[in-house]
């Protein structure tokens, strides 16, 4: 409700309003601005001035919608420019019921606000509005908006926001921006409930967070925070036997809780709904806490740029035997389980893991910290199907799943899905934006692909392919890029940084390949000019994969995207010298 103030009273609401009371003075006497405040001389939310009521609630909007530290503050009746308060001539429209009302009708979420009517020194009403620091942002149009002459003041799906003194609409990096702060604060929030909810649970479990002390499993399922310092005071001292600690609690949640559930099949005390509530309790609260908790720790070793063998071995070794022994986890296949539409699905824990090591090499891959890469391109695991039966094996990092496909890959792409579905909301802070995390998943599968068009042969060369039969017989290495949901724009960085490793007549680098014996079977030997053109071959065949891909797939034409400079020259040369002779 809204809430006067006389400077005279001695019992005040708070030392906020009267705070922000001096402030408002200061400013319009001054003829100050400052980003936390705007100013109107008059304002009106009635009907019959349309003009103003929607002015009123854009600039609402955008203030709220704003990226500014801390409250901000609406003041209508005054006016810094001329240094002068104005009367305010229609008070009662200013009650937060009445706003609130107003607002709703136009725009969600509500903003978040308090009304106060203040005075004064020498008694001239104003009316502050004090937004909170922390909104449900974004904020979005939801009605459209006409003022009198039938100009659109507002249009649906518009998200303004106030920046510097102007409103403006929000860019894609500013709506990343405020998905990323309600990503990190409902995160925290959800961790402090789950703890809370486990210890209660498991009273055994008590509090352990000293950095000097033992590792506890609450830093696996608790905030954040908690694991950043005991992580960072891990590497500050180099004791690595902690780490590794906490890497073995990790694997109680991770792959012996399933047999603990007696999820493999065989018979049970527990009627099927009893067994599912504990199944999905156990997934819920333990098993993807501790699965993000590992992917922090694998973050943080490479930020930190702590040695590969003895931070992000352990992490991957427990991750890749995690999503082995989510394989045959038959009881969810069972068809009492499967004919039940909420629940947890029989690939969801391996699909987890699978994206869990997937968002390490994208981060891997955001740092630049290319020799970590040696750690996770070489693994090979079984693939998951609801059948269990036996294939060939595959890198990871490729799709590791059999006949498991989602419709909303084609539609938005992989990468995309992979954000909506678990990397925002438990790692999105990492990358800051989905743009940076898109963007830097693209040159992953770029460099997987250039791992998969050398694996597969695909230039015919005996020594290659006798090579191969040798050494991988059981491993496939066919793979389907994400790259047809945006043009290749995205993957110059790393086709740059690789053409420089082709134009160097050295052994292929172990952190660009699955194995780099399979490179140098073809590049061996090679002048630096021929070994680019081996490179632009790759070049030309996957922008004309991505064409074709796009048409016969997605019936759709394909982007109207080439490579530049050094990239152009290359591909140009192989282009000329592979085009057809007309007959």
């Amino acid at each position: 409700m809204a809430e006067r103030v006389h400077p005279e009273e001695t019992a005040q609401p708070s030392e906020r309003i009267q705070k922000y009371r001096k402030e408002v003075q200061s400013l319009v006497k001054q003829g100050g601005e400052q980003p936390a405040f705007e100013f109107k001389r008059s304002a009106s939310l009635r009907r019959e001035n349309l003009e103003d009521r929607l002015g009123f609630i854009k600039l609402l909007q955008g203030l709220a919608n704003a990226e500014i530290s801390g409250e901000r503050c609406l003041v209508i009746g005054a006016d810094p420019k001329v240094k002068q308060f104005f009367p305010v001539g229609n008070p009662e429209e200013f009650d937060a019921a009445k706003i609130s009302q107003v607002l709703t009708s136009y725009i969600e979420p509500l903003p978040l606000f308090n009304v106060f009517h203040v005075t004064t020194e020498d008694n001239q009403l104003f009316v502050l509005i004090v937004l909170e620091a922390n909104q449900p942002r974004p904020i979005f149009v939801t009605k459209e908006g006409l003022s009198d002459n039938g100009k659109v003041r507002l249009q649906i799906g518009d998200i303004w926001v106030k920046r510097n003194t102007g409103l403006v609409h929000a860019t894609r990096a500013d709506i990343d921006l405020m998905y990323e702060t309600k990503i990190e604060t409902e995160a925290e929030d959800r961790a402090r409930k789950r703890l809370q909810h486990l210890l209660e649970i498991s009273p055994t479990r008590q509090p352990q967070l000293s950095v000097s002390q033992a590792p506890d499993f609450r830093l696996l399922v608790g905030p954040r925070n908690d694991l950043r310092a005991f992580a960072e005071g891990v590497i500050s001292s180099g004791e690595v036997r902690r780490f590794l600690m906490l890497v073995e609690m990790a694997r109680e949640s991770l792959i012996d809780g399933w047999d603990s559930l007696h999820v493999r099949g065989g018979t049970t005390t527990i009627d099927t709904s009893q067994l599912l509530a504990e199944v999905e309790s156990f997934f819920r609260d333990q098993f993807l806490p501790s699965l993000q908790s590992i992917v922090e720790l694998a973050a943080f070793g490479i930020k930190y740029q702590t040695d590969a063998g003895s931070w992000l071995s352990p992490l991957i070794d427990l991750l890749v035997d995690a999503f082995d022994a989510s394989r045959g986890l038959n009881w969810l296949k069972s068809p009492q389980v499967l004919q039940q539409v909420d629940r947890l699905k029989w690939w969801q824990p391996g699909f987890e893991v699978y994206l869990a090591i997937h968002t390490i090499a994208v981060y891997v891959v955001s740092r630049k910290r290319w020799r970590y890469l040696e750690t996770l391109l070489p693994v090979c695991v079984t693939p998951i199907s609801i059948d269990d039966q036996p294939s060939n094996r595959m890198p990871i990092l490729f799709w590791p799943f059999r006949r498991l496909e989602f419709p909303e890959f084609l539609q938005q792409g992989r990468s995309q899905y992979y954000w909506k579905a678990r990397v925002a909301s438990s790692w999105g802070p990492l990358f800051r934006t989905e743009t940076n995390f898109l963007n830097t998943s693209s040159q992953l599968e770029f460099l997987l692909e250039l791992n998969s068009y050398f694996a597969t042969n695909s230039l015919g060369n005996p020594d290659l392919e006798k090579f191969l039969s040798q050494n991988y017989p059981d491993v496939t290495f066919s793979f389907v890029p994400d790259l047809y949901s945006q043009d290749l724009q995205a993957t110059t960085p790393i086709a740059e940084v690789l053409y420089d490793v082709f134009s160097k007549s050295e052994a292929f680098p172990r952190q660009f390949s699955i194995d780099p014996r399979i490179f140098d079977r073809v590049l061996a030997n090679m002048q630096p000019n021929d070994r680019r053109q081996i490179y632009a071959g790759f070049l030309f065949h996957l922008q004309k994969w991505q064409s074709d891909f796009m048409f016969q797939r997605l019936h759709r034409h394909p982007f109207f995207f080439g490579w530049q400079g050094r990239l152009e020259e290359i591909v140009t040369k192989y282009r000329e010298h592979h085009r057809k002779p007309r007959t």
